[in-house]
């Protein structure tokens, strides 16, 4: 019988264990950068819609020759944010909703319609931080 209730208390300790490793892995950031910071997977959302900022992952890369940053992303959320898009600064951390200290927001406007703006989100240590901070302007 004792045999019996420590294998059902070690199931349930094995579920939810696992369960919490899943939960933390999904609720991280995804990021990836290049080992110039030329292009990375990062968090993009638009601008001043009225409400929070609707994060979704974007595959970018940053053309600093003609001061682009190219944005490729998936999903419903993410086809207006595809395209290229131009820096314009740092966003106010109000409309980030983040007072992170390891996270970089950058403001970005679209390239062929500057009433269009979004927010891109890089960790601190990334490499692509130094390349977009190439691009803000002065």
């Amino acid at each position: 019988m004792s045999a019996q209730v420590v294998n059902v208390l070690s199931s349930v300790a094995f579920i939810a264990v696992l369960s919490s490793i899943i939960w933390w892995l999904r609720s991280r950031d995804t990021h990836w950068s290049s080992s110039d910071g030329s292009r990375c997977i990062c968090q993009m959302a638009l601008a001043l819609t009225g409400s929070s900022p609707k994060w979704s992952e974007a595959r970018v890369v940053i053309d600093s020759a003609h001061a682009v940053v190219m944005c490729k992303s998936r999903g419903k959320r993410g086809r207006s944010l595809s395209g290229a898009w131009s820096v314009i600064g740092q966003p106010h951390a109000s409309h980030v909703n983040v007072s992170d200290a390891h996270v970089r927001t950058y403001a970005l406007c679209r390239r062929d319609n500057a009433d269009i703006l979004a927010i891109l989100r890089v960790p601190a240590s990334s490499r692509s931080v130094s390349v977009l901070d190439a691009l803000l302007p002065r």
